[in-house]
Parts: structure tokens; sequence; C-alpha cells
């Protein structure tokens, strides 16, 4: 039979750090209001990292009311193609890294869009959290069960009320970029339906493309025949894992790809891309995080655009 190893604790450390259990959970829960010399504080930390200590959390919630839980909360259908299922990886991915790396554990849920389960965010005591792609007709559903206090950022959604924060691209600018990349003037857009309709309706207005021009993206099916009726066109096409599924059907060399999904590498080295300066996850994570420290947020904008290159 295998003995299971002893956790280490706090005054396990302690003792081996020859210093007071308190002064060991000063130094753990980073309280800024304790004078610790420097020396000591590197010395409880390599102790730890030796023991492979594991705060608890729910104890450290009970001291600083804080549980280190963000919640990333992205809203899914059942049946997405995978244009749309890998949309979101690369700048959850980033998201989880800069998260974990300031010492945050993360609640990665899917919400169904059409019979949304809100228990994720009852249960879990979450001290931020992040709404992708949120459909409006649910965000005020989702919204209230986040307590009071605690930050919660838009990603990838328009929703007309100043009480919350938005982070998502600079289309007017994107669209500006892709167009001076074109072989030819007349051209359509490719892109797929978020489920935050006001995103949709945002982007198909900053295109300055007629409606007939613009295809949002459900089927291969109908992207087989749009192309094939705008086959002497450029398409400027959103995402680059939809730019994936066009290049089945035509080169897609002539046409310029927005990058919204971080992820340029997938495509063909010649292909004309759009790209931004600055990360998505990095900025949401910065919001947040301001958000945290005074969750009045009164010199963040309520609508933070990434700009194009």
């Amino acid at each position: 039979m295998v003995k299971e190893m002893k956790k280490a604790t706090m005054k396990d450390i302690a003792a081996e750090a020859n210093v007071s259990v308190a002064t060991v959970s000063y130094v753990l829960n980073n309280a800024e209001n304790q004078s610790i010399p420097a020396e000591t504080k590197e010395r409880v930390l390599q102790i730890a990292k030796k023991l492979n200590y594991v705060p608890n959390l729910a104890a450290r919630s009970l001291v600083k009311q804080k549980t280190g839980l963000i919640g990333i909360l992205l809203n899914r259908s059942a049946h997405e193609g995978v244009w749309r299922r890998a949309h979101h990886a690369e700048f959850i991915f980033e998201l989880e890294q800069l998260l974990t790396k300031q010492g945050y554990h993360v609640v990665l849920s899917s919400i169904d869009v059409e019979k949304p389960n809100l228990e994720i965010i009852a249960e879990r005591k979450l001290d931020g959290v992040f709404l992708i792609d949120v459909r409006e007709d649910f965000f005020y559903s989702i919204s209230k069960t986040v307590p009071t206090g605690v930050p919660l950022v838009l990603v990838d959604s328009v929703i007309d009320d100043e009480l919350f924060y938005k982070v998502m691209y600079d289309y007017l600018g994107a669209f500006s970029a892709a167009k001076n990349q074109l072989e030819r003037e007349s051209a359509v857009l490719i892109m797929e339906k978020f489920h935050n309709a006001g995103l949709t309706e945002q982007i198909k207005k900053a295109s300055g493309l007629a409606e007939e021009n613009i295809h949002l993206m459900e089927n291969e099916k109908s992207l087989a025949d749009f192309l094939a009726m705008n086959s002497d066109r450029s398409a400027i096409i959103l995402n680059e894992f939809l730019a994936g599924t066009v290049s089945k059907y035509r080169n897609i060399e002539g046409d310029a790809v927005i990058c919204t999904s971080n992820c340029p590498e997938i495509l063909p080295a010649e292909a004309k891309t759009v790209l931004f300066k600055n990360s998505k996850a990095t900025i949401a994570f910065q919001v947040l995080s301001d958000l945290i420290k005074d969750n009045r947020g009164l010199h963040l904008e309520k609508y933070t655009y990434l700009p194009a290159e």
C-alpha cells in the first residue's frame, strides 16, 4: 500500500525557516501592511517551493475575503463549426497563463446560449469574471449572478450599459488595413455569426459593404455557393480558422484575413493578413486587474479597442 505524502503546512515552513507561523502567513498572502525583511521573505518562499506547499484557498478566503478564483465564461451553441470552436482558443490559453502567473486559479466554463446554466457562477465565489460573446437577452440573467463588487469584463460583446467594461477589436481600422491590401476594389466579407448580435452588426457596419456582399458563415454548403457567385471579387475574411475553410474552395492569396484568433501562423505564408497591435488577452487581463484593485474603474474607458497594425 502506497503511503500518501503529508501535505506541507505553514507550520512546517515556519519550523524550517526559523520564523513564526504568522510571518509565513504574511509572506505567502503578500500582506502589504507588514514590514518583513526581504531576506526573510525570500527564505520563506524558497522553503515553501521546496516543500511543494499548496495554499488552502478556502482558508485564505476567510482571511482576505478572496478565493483566488477567476471565471472565464464562454457562450457556445451545440452545433458550432470548427471556425467557431477554435476562435477563442488562443485568447483563453493566453489569458489563463497570465492569470496563473499572478497566482489566480481559473474556472473555465462553457455556457449554452439556448439554456444557460448559471450554477458555475452561483456556486463559486469568484474574484472576477470574463464573459465572452454573450447574447444580449441572457446578459442580465448572467450578470445578476455575479455578486456586487466582483468585476465583470465583457469580451467580444456589445452591451449598451455604462456599468460594464468591454474589450474588443477596432474593426474600422482593421477593415481599412484589409482593403489597402486587396488586389481588386470590389470585395465581399466572409465572417462568422457571433452570439452577440450587436457585435455582428457592428462588424457589418464597419466593413462599409452592402448586405448582399456579406456572408455570415453557418455551413460550408452556403459558403461554397456564395464564393461561386463572387469568384471575380476579392474577399475579406474574419478569423484565421474561417480562412482555412474558405481555402478549401478558392485560393486566398488575393484575399485579406483579419486575424481575430491571434493565430496567423496557421495561414499560408503568402496570405495577406491584418494583425492587431496588442494582445486581447493582455488587455483584458489588465482591465480586470485594475478593476480588482479599484472596482469603480474611474480611470478606465467603458470600451477598450485594440487597434490594427
